[in-house]
């Protein structure tokens, strides 16, 4: 549902379990998007409302979304990073609506297609409704946006690395990664929680995680010029002394079975037809070296230019000969998203 000026999109959240698609949101545009929060069960009367509104609102943008700017309201205030955006409710606020409204302004990505947003709202008596169901005829859609026109890459994009266990943020499980998961013979819901997102339907919950994951946080640059592309990493949370490998992949960290990027897609592994981060500016397959401290900066540079499906940056643990059958499916272990 479009209103206002041509770029301004309204992503309604409502209580008939539809999630409206917003259509005509052109690659890479700034767009105003507007969310529509509503109260459930509607609430007869102001009594009733005082003691069951809405608190607070997060709104997670997905791969290849730039938040710009939120909008705060009299009742609302609000912050944001660059994929989420969150409104809380005004201390000594009593303007209680049975719909709330709240406002953005995003970058949409360089890739068109249809995006879910998950939003999480949060009552005043503690309630907390999670709308990220995947269809728009589930109890709680997570609100869509579509966007359109050809694929455009950023000059520059960065991105922030994060650990496995985040990447899902609790959404649905991919196929893929299920796929994946029977192919290797391992169980999904293991596989899906590895990666951060919901165990598939029916599965039954995965065991505890071992605890052993290594929280790499920094960050990643992709810069393109007129005939060059450059990457450069600075990551920490690594084990110290050990050599860790970096790919430019295709897709997004909300896809953990992407490919590495390669200028040719049917060229050669390895460099020169794909960038590897390297802390050895002399050898662009030396890897990510970690210092004493578990830190490590690495650079790459190509005689090509990056398509804007070059989405995000992988760091895989060290090889380890000694590893059981399968298990280089969890070699994967921090991503960066590109925006």
């Amino acid at each position: 549902m479009v209103i206002g000026a041509a770029f301004t999109a309204l992503v309604a959240i409502t209580t008939q379990a539809s999630a409206h698609v917003t259509v005509g949101i052109p690659t890479l545009r700034i767009t105003t998007l507007v969310f529509r929060a509503p109260v459930e069960p509607v609430q007869t009367t102001a009594e009733q409302l005082a003691a069951h509104h809405t608190e607070k609102l997060i709104v997670s943008y997905p791969a290849g979304f730039k938040v710009e700017q939120c909008f705060e309201t009299d009742e609302f205030a609000c912050t944001f990073l660059v994929d989420k955006v969150t409104w809380t409710r005004r201390a000594g606020s009593t303007n209680y609506g049975l719909a709330e409204f709240f406002e953005s302004a995003v970058r949409t990505p360089g890739v068109g297609g249809t995006y879910r947003t998950p939003a999480l709202q949060v009552y005043s008596d503690g309630e907390e409704v999670p709308w990220k169901d995947p269809n728009p005829t589930d109890p709680h859609p997570a609100p869509q946006i579509r966007v359109n026109g050809p694929d455009r890459a950023p000059a520059v994009a960065v991105g922030v690395f994060k650990p496995l266990s985040e990447l899902g943020a609790g959404n649905p499980c991919p196929q893929e990664v299920i796929d994946e998961a029977v192919r290797l013979g391992i169980d999904p819901a293991v596989h899906c929680g590895h990666f951060g997102f919901e165990p598939p339907a029916g599965s039954p919950p995965p065991p505890p995680s071992a605890g052993d994951e290594l929280v790499i946080r920094g960050t990643a640059k992709l810069i393109r010029s007129a005939t060059q592309t450059a990457v450069e990493v600075s990551v920490f949370g690594l084990e110290p002394g050990k050599v860790y490998s970096a790919h430019l992949h295709e897709g997004t960290c909300g896809n953990p079975t992407s490919a590495h990027y390669k200028n040719d897609p049917a060229g050669a592994d390895g460099p020169p037809n794909e960038l590897w981060p390297s802390s050895n500016p002399n050898d662009p397959t030396a890897g990510l070296i970690a210092d004493g401290f578990g830190e490590a900066t690495g650079t790459g540079r190509a005689d090509w230019v990056a398509r804007p499906t070059a989405r995000a940056v992988w760091i895989h643990q060290p090889e380890d000969p000694m590893a059981p059958p399968g298990s280089h499916v969890h070699a994967r272990i921090a991503c960066a998203d590109l925006v």
